[in-house]
């Protein structure tokens, strides 16, 4: 525990040399929420939404989603493959410090990016624009699941990327089909049927979902939560499998 706590502000003050890249995570999420939240149209009962508002419901899971999705698929993948890549990972297996808690650090750093993000979300979205205050033992629970469903999407691209470069056009070619079915283009509930249901059952699409309800103060739809567990259960697994063979 110890070496976990002290690679993390290791890993946290090496962040904070080049801040251009977490702060851009931070401030696109949250410039989205008071550019789609000002309008007057996202303040009015919306009959697609139940008669909830988009600032209450679609935005909101909008910025954290894609806050999320900026950490697990960019920041994440592109430091890790670099560490690969410069042999900085296998030095460590030399060490009494062990890779894992390289990786452990680099896990609770960008959880809290994608906290502080989605805080900036709550409070500026509650402050300045109206937007309802969430119930936050609905949305707790699903953003802990996010971070484990989304974040080792990341560590398996780190882990088959021979490069950063490699790991950022692995994660382009994640990010847009991803971001299209969890209805970042196109709310979810104007897209056709088949469309969101395809959504659904994508890790991305289904943690905006599950977002989204947490946020409103409903509970999550159960297939979004195993979504996001298999996501887990899967993508950990390849990303440790592939660790270790590489």
């Amino acid at each position: 525990m110890r070496a976990l706590t002290r690679l993390t502000v290791i890993e946290t003050r090496l962040m904070l040399r080049e801040i251009a890249g977490p702060m851009f995570t931070v401030l696109l999420p949250v410039a989205l929420l008071v550019v789609f939240g000002l309008p007057g149209s996202a303040h009015t009962a919306d009959p697609a939404l139940g008669g909830r508002r988009g600032v209450d419901t679609v935005i909101p899971s909008m910025s954290i989603m894609v806050s999320m999705a900026m950490v697990a698929f960019f920041m994440l993948p592109t430091v890790l493959a670099n560490y690969r890549e410069r042999g900085v990972l296998r030095r460590f297996a030399t060490t009494p410090v062990r890779p894992a808690a390289l990786l452990g650090a680099q896990l609770v750093m960008n959880a809290g990016v994608v906290l502080l993000s989605t805080l900036l979300t709550l409070v500026i979205g509650v402050a300045a624009l109206g937007m309802h205050v969430p119930n936050l033992a609905l949305v707790g629970p699903v953003f802990l699941l996010g971070v484990l469903g989304l974040f080792p999407i990341g560590l398996l691209v780190a882990a088959v990327a021979g490069s950063a470069k490699a790991a950022t056009g692995y994660a382009l070619a994640l990010w847009f089909p991803s971001a299209f079915f969890a209805g970042l283009y196109v709310p979810v509930e104007y897209l056709p049927r088949v469309l969101a249901r395809i959504g659904d059952f994508t890790p991305l699409g289904a943690f905006r979902q599950a977002v989204q309800a947490a946020w409103a103060g409903d509970a999550p739809h159960p297939l979004h939560l195993v979504v996001l567990a298999a996501s887990f259960l899967l993508a950990g697994g390849l990303a440790i499998r592939y660790y270790k063979a590489s």
